[in-house]
């Protein structure tokens, strides 16, 4: 049975503040998102786009088999439009809301499952707040577990859901496609949803998650202080550098660095440059926080290994895990600093120097 999707793409965003199609999400555009999750898995996928941005979507899925067409001025009118630009020989047709990016290729796939074995698929997960019905003055409590929330994609056999667009009632408000399937059929199947599966409205449904690495080493020298993660370490020599060479503190600065798509702190925080001559790399993290929240990115975890044959260094860690979680805004339960000797091997194991690498996870919102 050949399978198609239908993507409902022709909104105005008037709650989003810009066009949400074309926000940025994972590197790419939500729009481009939410249909590269159906490719593989549909043997044919029409989008329905609003007029005016019909030529940047043609340049977004120029060569990709995507076929466009516009919508109407309902959500009604425009499933109408992809339904009729379907291939004649579709069998099963998945009805997708444009602005659901997280719904998953294995949610996609029991929708079209179910929906060939039982004519309907329609996701759903349960309401979780309190319900209440107000009508002007008059409040009503409704049971919240009678009440389920309705996702898409919802999957039809193709003849069938035609038909129940061709039957609809023009007058009635419809807001999704089961509602104009029951009222042809009066019955509906539905399935379990996924809570991720949110449809993007306002700026603030829109995350992204993305990790960076980061890694560095400095060489101990005599004459200057122990510096890790912001906690002065007694010890007989010094990390080297332009800063207080905090070298764990670098390391995790470059994680959150590469997580948001900068550069390193050597392109961020020079040697060359004066005003960090023996700088507080605490301070420096503090900038890199803000560099992150100025791209609409929040460290959400962060994890440092010192590498080090001595000193022992276990005695220091809660504090550098505050420090390190006070920096960058994070409770400390999100911040994991170790210690590992490298069994007398390398150079840290030498005595010469001592290295760090770290792990950042972020949230775009």
């Amino acid at each position: 049975m050949k399978r198609s999707a239908v993507i409902v793409a022709g909104g105005e965003s008037s709650r989003f503040e810009k066009n949400k199609l074309f926000a940025s999400l994972f590197g790419k555009t939500l729009i481009e998102i939410t249909v590269g999750n159906f490719i593989g898995i549909a043997d044919e996928i029409v989008l329905v786009v609003n007029p005016k941005d019909m030529q940047r979507m043609t340049l977004l899925f120029c060569g990709t088999g995507v076929k466009l067409t516009t919508g109407g001025h309902t959500r009604a009118q425009s499933v109408m439009c992809g339904l009729r630009a379907l291939s004649a020989d579709s069998g099963v047709v998945a009805i997708h809301d444009g602005a659901r990016p997280y719904a998953s290729r294995k949610l996609i796939e029991q929708c079209f499952a179910e929906a060939e074995k039982n004519g309907s698929a329609v996701p759903v997960v349960s309401a979780v707040d309190t319900v209440y019905i107000k009508e002007g003055d008059e409040v009503k409590f409704v049971d919240k577990h009678k009440i389920c929330n309705v996702q898409t994609p919802q999957a039809f056999i193709t003849g069938r859901i035609k038909e129940a667009y061709d039957h609809r009632d023009e007058a009635a408000a419809y807001t999704d496609d089961s509602q104009v399937y029951m009222h042809r059929f009066g019955k509906i199947r539905f399935i379990q949803g996924e809570t991720a599966n949110v449809k993007i409205t306002y700026p603030t449904d829109l995350y992204g998650t993305a990790i960076g690495s980061g890694y560095d080493a400095h060489r101990l020298a005599d004459g200057r202080k122990l510096v890790l993660c912001g906690v002065e370490i007694p010890f007989e020599q010094g990390l080297d550098g332009h800063s207080d060479a905090d070298v764990a503190a670098h390391a995790i600065m470059d994680a959150v660095l590469a997580a948001i798509g900068e550069r390193d702190i050597g392109t961020h925080f020079p040697d060359t440059d004066m005003q960090y001559k023996d700088a507080s790399s605490m301070l420096l993290m503090r900038r890199v926080a803000k560099m992150a929240a100025d791209k609409k990115a929040a460290p959400q975890s962060v994890s440092c290994v010192i590498i080090a044959q001595k000193p022992k260094l276990a005695d220091y860690v809660p504090q550098m895990v505050r420090n390190v979680a006070d920096a960058l805004g994070i409770p400390e339960s999100r911040v994991s600093v170790s210690a590992t000797t490298t069994e007398n091997l390398g150079v840290t194991a030498e005595g010469k120097g001592i290295a760090a690498q770290a792990t950042c996870q972020v949230m775009f919102y």
